[in-house]
This record gives C-alpha cells, structure tokens and sequence, in this order.
C-alpha cells in the first residue's frame, strides 16, 4: 500500500514537472515586437502618480518608483504620453514619439522634475548597461500591448 501512494506521488509529481516546464513556451517570444522598458526610480521626496499613454490607448494607471514595465508593442512609430493621474492641474502632460523596430528593447527612465507649482515627468533614453543596472532590484511586471489584452494589462 505505502509503494501504491510513493508511485502515485511520484507520478503526480512528474506530470506538473512536464507541465510546468511546457507552460513555459506558451508565452509569446515574438521576433516581430518591439520592447520598451519603462522604469522609475525609488525616490525619498513626495512623488506624484503619472499615467502612461501608448498611442492614446492608457497602459498604466501609475507608473511606479521603485518599478520597471516591460512592454511589447508591434514596431513602428510609437506616440507615448506622460501626465499626472491625480493633480492633472498640478502636473504637466509629456508627449514622445520612438520608431521602434522589431526584436529590439528600448529603455527609458522616468524621471520627475519639479517646479513652483507643476510637476512633469521626463522619460529620458538610456543605454541597456545602465538600464539593466537600475532595474536589477526592482519590482518588473510585462505588458502586452495589442488591441485585445489593453484593458487586461491597465494596471
């Protein structure tokens, strides 16, 4: 009986073993998108909630200090809008436009400037070294962004 329930664990423990180790091509690698790493620092000062917009279509409801988005978007010309989520009188809206090609990551640090009485938030381009330093203990979440998954993925 005990060798009955060691071969039924050890069969149970095989198949989610097999299953977990296939689960893992299921998620979409496509040579086709493009990938933006959008990251914020941790920061001491009071820090404002920006949304972020990708081609007017909302992705985050805030973006995070101490976070990194990874997101894959189709290439192409890309417009992404920054603004306050809570002050929007207080803060200033950003727009930036990339031309993203396939299979390549682009990383740009979110970086809050302030002033008398307005807030802005700057996404500035950095090189994968540095990006990748930064990024090293922060808290990371992927987003797909297609027509479909863009309500899912709004955090």
């Amino acid at each position: 009986m005990a060798v009955l329930i060691h071969i039924r664990f050890l069969l149970a423990f095989c198949f989610f073993f097999f299953l977990n180790e296939h689960s893992k091509s299921y998620i979409p690698q496509k040579e086709e998108e493009a990938t933006l790493v959008i990251y914020r620092k941790s920061s001491i000062i009071f820090t404002t909630g920006f949304e972020l917009e990708l081609n007017e279509i909302p992705v985050l409801k805030e973006i995070r200090s101490n976070n990194y988005y990874e997101i894959k978007v189709n290439p192409g010309k890309v417009w992404l809008t920054t603004q306050g989520s809570v002050l929007k009188n207080l803060t200033d809206k950003k727009e930036y436009s990339l031309t993203l090609e396939a299979g390549k990551t682009y990383y740009l640090e979110a970086l809050q400037e302030y002033q008398m009485m307005m807030t802005t938030l700057h996404l500035v381009r950095r090189q994968e070294g540095t990006a990748k330093q930064a990024i090293k203990k922060m808290k990371g979440s992927t987003i797909y962004v297609t027509v479909s998954d863009i309500d899912e993925n709004y955090f």
